[in-house]
């Protein structure tokens, strides 16, 4: 005979196992590391950079395709392929827009989808594997963040385009010229990359990321990066001054020039010519970094959709049973105690 509290035990061990199998069937996606981010190739922001790992393994004679979409992933919204990917777990790959169209102001949506190895089909199968969107108040930030960002890695470069060139010179005079334009763009770099820092500040305060800790940290890394530029314009500014005050043409001033072009390129890059890294007192990087960083706050770091037809199929199955079984019985063992409690009372 049911008594109540069998009836109740039994409720909670079908959603025990319910649970237990909804979880076991979960666990079946794997976790997927790395991003999709956004570089310069011929153009602003025109190449796409895939670089992910812990992808589920597709069975043969199925692939993964990755594309970009301008909208929420919706029919209506334009589909781009970016290349296929392979079967996984490594998934890697370059996509840079033949007409030079900036994919990051564009796209806003990054997709991942299985398809059939032999797929005559532009279109996409809809079977969605891993999927990610740059929310609005992020765009927003990039949208504030690019154009500081920009001022700064241009005039970054015209300040190393004039240290090279005093480097060049035979003329005193010549360098002399060469080295004073170095020193009337550096404010101009200082002042962008302060702006750049102001702009990522704002982001982080104002919670645009929706608590992302990769946004955050960009942010962050790119607050850090526009510190180094400032710091490192005034060591640019201290070895140009030197080559401006020089009395005469002498092997010191060819020297002076030559540290004034190392500078000059670790302002912009990070590192000089030959490699050599920062001090410990400026690791975030050159005018470059700021910039790039800029980008990576609308990399796609994607989450997990729909399940690939991947592994044993079983699963899914059961599991599906297991979460019908465990709510008939909570219905049925729920209108047992009910019935029991009107005939009783």
């Amino acid at each position: 005979m049911l008594t109540r509290r069998k009836i109740i035990s039994s409720v909670a061990l079908g959603l025990a196992l319910t649970m237990l199998m909804t979880i076991s069937a979960s666990a079946q996606q794997a976790a997927l590391g790395g991003s999709a981010y956004f570089r310069d190739a011929n153009a602003a922001s025109d190449k796409l950079v895939i670089d992910f790992t812990g992808a589920v393994e597709l069975p043969h004679g199925s692939r993964y395709e990755a594309w970009l979409v301008d909208g929420d992933g919706d029919e209506d919204d334009t589909w781009m392929s970016v290349g296929t990917l392979g079967r996984g777990p490594y998934l890697q790959g370059e996509y840079t827009d033949p007409d030079g169209t900036d994919l990051l102001a564009r796209y806003t949506t990054f997709i991942i989808t299985t398809e059939a190895l032999e797929d005559d089909d532009d279109a996409p199968s809809g079977s969605v594997s891993y999927g990610a969107a740059t929310r609005g108040p992020v765009l927003s930030g990039i949208t504030s963040l690019l154009g500081p960002a920009v001022a700064v890695r241009d005039q970054a470069a015209s300040v190393l385009g004039h240290a090279r060139a005093a480097f060049n010179a035979d003329d005193l005079e010549e360098r002399k010229t060469h080295a004073q334009r170095v020193i009337d763009a550096l404010d101009g770099v200082v002042a962008q990359a302060q702006a750049a820092s102001g702009q990522a500040n704002n982001l982080v305060l104002s919670g645009a990321s929706g608590g992302s800790q990769p946004i955050d940290d960009t942010a962050n890394a790119i607050i850090e990066a526009a510190n180094c530029v400032a710091r490192l314009a005034g060591n640019t500014k201290a070895a140009a001054m030197r080559v401006v005050d020089a009395p005469a043409v002498d092997v010191a001033v060819k020297v002076q020039t030559q540290n004034l072009m190392l500078d000059a390129e670790r302002l912009y890059n990070g590192t000089s010519r030959d490699g050599g890294s920062l001090d410990d007192s400026c690791l975030g990087g050159g005018a470059l970094a700021v910039y790039e960083k800029t980008q990576d706050l609308g990399a796609f770091r994607p989450g997990v959709g729909a399940p690939p037809p991947t592994g044993d199929a079983l699963v899914s199955t059961v599991a599906l049973a297991a979460l019908l079984a465990g709510l008939a019985l909570a219905l049925g063992g729920g209108m047992l105690v009910f019935r029991s409690r009107r005939m009783t009372a």
